[in-house]
């Protein structure tokens, strides 16, 4: 899956990521399944069943999406924060942010809209415009 083609992304999200990637995620975010769940928005419960799911199980369309959505976020704060320091984005990412009038970017995952301020900060920061 590549970002480079969008239409083979948009088929494999339509399909739905392997269920494993959650987990990838959850490793790479160094978030608690709580957290997770909650950028996710799934129950607990449904977190649960996720992470005891058969290998190879596929994930619905919507989580998929949103799950690429966390990830592609976390991985524009690697590129632009830190040059690909996972450390300096994870710290970023938890650390309340003046562009985001003093709120944490983790916190405003869970919505498109919240995404979309992370990613126009980022972007400015990219840019070089004060932050």
């Amino acid at each position: 899956m590549s970002a480079a083609d969008p239409l083979a992304l948009h088929a494999t999200l339509r399909a739905g990521l392997p269920s494993e990637a959650v987990s990838v995620l959850k490793q790479q975010t160094g978030l608690s399944d709580a957290d997770l769940a909650e950028v996710l928005q799934i129950s607990d419960r449904t977190f649960t069943r996720l992470k005891q799911g058969a290998r190879g199980q596929r994930l619905a369309p919507d989580l998929s999406d949103r799950l690429y959505a966390v990830a592609t976020l976390y991985t524009l704060a690697e590129q632009v924060l830190g040059d690909g320091d996972r450390e300096t984005a994870l710290h970023w990412m938890n650390a309340p942010q003046f562009g985001l009038a003093e709120v944490t970017p983790r916190s405003l995952l869970s919505t498109e809209p919240g995404r979309q301020q992370v990613r126009a900060l980022l972007q400015r920061i990219e840019h070089g415009f004060l932050a």
